[in-house]
């Protein structure tokens, strides 16, 4: 049984050699180039990534959380940019009616409008537990480039989450275009 098995490892190998040799410097290439790659066009010419923005994010308890900014895609909702908090800590439930709070430890502040109905289509039950959206619209005028940003996200009952934007996430939220 053992010859057997070192038999068929060598043809597989001595088949799969001059195939791997062609297709991984093509594939190494790619995969190299693709960063480089523009995203489609937005309406007013800068470049937007097809699938947005994503960040991993840490609150005061240490509680994972999946950060987005993207396009609103469905055009059974109003279009325009949307931020995306979904926790990625299990048994996290958020507050689906309350607005974000941002602020910049400057005394700007900012109230996002609460969109999570549009998570789910309306005949498909309620929206996860875990996950609220919030209309980018309110982000007006839009935050600087050099100030953290503290969120509030309503949890449950009685509780807030805060999560502080590193560079990365303040400078995306900055960079938005300006709505009208």
């Amino acid at each position: 049984m053992r010859a057997s098995a070192q038999f068929l490892s060598r043809l597989v190998s001595a088949l799969m050699a001059p195939l791997a040799k062609r297709l991984v410097p093509g594939v190494l290439v790619l995969l190299l180039l693709l960063p480089l790659a523009p995203g489609p066009a937005r309406a007013d010419g800068a470049l937007a990534p097809a699938d947005g923005q994503r960040w991993s994010l840490r609150d005061q308890d240490g509680h994972r959380w999946s950060l987005r900014i993207f396009a609103q895609p469905d055009p059974a909702y109003l279009g325009g940019e949307r931020l995306r908090l979904s926790a990625l800590t299990p048994g996290i439930a958020v507050d689906h009616a309350t607005p974000l709070r941002i602020s910049d430890g400057a005394g700007g502040t900012w109230s996002l409008p609460n969109r999570s109905e549009e998570l789910v289509p309306s005949d498909q039950g309620a929206a996860p537990a875990g996950s609220a959206q919030f209309d980018l619209a309110g982000l007006n005028p839009r935050p600087g480039d050099a100030l953290p940003l503290e969120l509030r996200l309503a949890l449950g009952p009685a509780g807030t989450a805060q999560l502080v934007l590193g560079p990365e996430e303040t400078l995306a939220l900055h960079a938005l275009a300006p709505e009208g």
